[in-house]
């Protein structure tokens, strides 16, 4: 009786030692059980998304990439997906921001439209983005929009001065340094009395006003000569400076040996092309760029514009000489100044 017994524990512990052995050799040959939930990734809504504000310049970090197509870092601002009824005000009444703020982080035009499914940035305060330049300090980015340094870092959450080319930082409560040109309005001839018979005496239809003419050769400025500041360089890369700003000197002196072309800094109407000594100034063009920019560029040879023509940057409007006050031959250079509501700025921090 014992002896039965036994035999039975015996022989039930081997077919227990078997099938674990069995079942062990399956479990090996099937891949493991995973949730279904644990492998989906979790698909943000991109109405609500947050990004974050990345240099793009030759340090590079690992950041989001988001559907807007940049790569920003430092600060968290936002990404809206238009949907149907919604409009530029609706926006900025929904972010409590200016729609000057959304219009100009997302280079949308005063008159044009926003249509469903646009992706547009939001910024989390009024202000502009700025993208560092090579060269750039926060410092002298601060000079530009006339606000504190301090305030920049708060913004951007930055715990020291160190940035780098390409990234980029909102400038709270700022706006563009460069805005639409202010358009100059031709002077009309005045008509002269004449004598009419019947045939003349019906109304005739004024003739319309003539547009101001935009000169198209921002295609002369080759490769090496265009720069990428806020502000394109006036002279070719072969020019250099002779005099900086300073405390009796409010502009920079760029000469080129034997003479060059003059570029125009940016986009624009010339609003001033006059030949003559002009203060010392010699022959002198001045560009309105919009936002009370405007550039003067002086002692120029020839004049390749006129009052009213409208420019693009790195358009050639003259071309360098020593008129006006300068010291002979070796005077052969261009004064660039860079005006902001009539004060004259130093050039240095709009063309690095």
């Amino acid at each position: 009786m014992i002896s039965s017994v036994l035999t039975t524990r015996h022989w039930l512990s081997i077919r227990i030692r078997v099938g674990c052995v069995i079942i062990f050799a399956i479990g090996s040959l099937l891949p493991p059980y995973i949730p279904k939930s644990a492998l989906a990734l979790g698909q943000p809504n991109s109405a609500e998304k947050q990004f974050l504000l990345v240099e793009d310049g030759f340090l590079m970090k690992s950041s989001m990439l988001t559907d807007y197509g940049a790569r920003r870092a430092y600060t968290t601002g936002r990404i809206h997906i238009v949907k149907d009824g919604e409009n530029l005000e609706k926006l900025a009444n929904r972010y409590s921001i200016s729609t000057d703020t959304i219009r100009w982080a997302n280079d949308i035009g005063k008159n044009d439209p926003i249509h469903p499914e646009d992706e547009i940035v939001i910024l989390p305060v009024d202000g502009v983005l700025h993208t560092v330049k090579r060269g750039q300090t926060l410092s002298r980015i601060a000079q530009l929009y006339q606000i504190d340094s301090g305030e920049i870092l708060k913004q951007n959450s930055l715990e020291s001065e160190f940035i780098l080319a390409g990234q980029d930082l909102i400038i709270p409560d700022a706006s563009p340094i460069i805005g639409e040109p202010t358009m100059v309005a031709s002077v009309e001839a005045p008509v002269a009395a004449v004598t009419t018979s019947n045939e003349d005496r019906a109304p005739k239809q004024p003739d319309p006003e003539p547009e101001a003419a935009v000169v198209h050769t921002a295609s002369e400025i080759v490769m090496a000569d265009r720069t990428h500041g806020v502000l394109q360089k006036p002279c070719s890369d072969e020019c250099f400076i002779t005099q900086y700003y300073h405390g009796s000197h409010f502009a920079l002196d760029l000469q080129e040996r034997g003479g060059g072309n003059i570029y125009a800094s940016e986009a624009g109407t010339v609003i001033r092309a006059d030949y003559g000594w002009n203060g010392g100034y010699g022959n002198v063009i001045e560009i309105d760029h919009g936002n009370d920019l405007i550039t003067l560029y002086a002692h120029n040879k020839k004049l390749n514009v006129k009052v009213g023509d409208r420019v693009s940057r790195g358009t050639k409007i003259a071309d360098m000489g020593n008129t006006g006050l300068v010291y002979g031959k070796t005077g052969i250079h261009t004064h660039f100044e860079v005006r902001i509501k009539g004060v004259k700025k130093n050039p240095l921090l709009y063309i690095e």
